[in-house]
């Protein structure tokens, strides 16, 4: 059994002139870029810093509380070897 398929036609690009390079961006464009760039990366900073902070008072709470369970620990062992 033999199927046929159609093939589509190709779609064909211009000619590029030989010798012509494109455009290179200019400075201020260049320039209105890093500075889009800076200010998105300025905003990841903050944003990162934040969750850190907020992961730092985590890890300080659950430290105590390890600190604390750790204390609570010792001290039964010490009620129960010394009666």
């Amino acid at each position: 059994m033999v199927t046929e398929t159609a093939s589509k036609p190709r779609k064909r690009r211009a000619p590029r002139k030989a010798g012509v390079a494109p455009k290179p961006p200019t400075i201020s464009t260049t320039q209105a870029q890093l500075d889009a760039h800076e200010r998105e990366c300025a905003a990841r900073y903050s944003s990162v810093l934040d969750k850190l902070g907020t992961l730092d008072k985590r890890m300080f709470r659950m430290e105590a509380l390890h600190m604390a369970s750790i204390l609570v620990v010792v001290a039964l062992l010490l009620t129960t070897l010394v009666k």
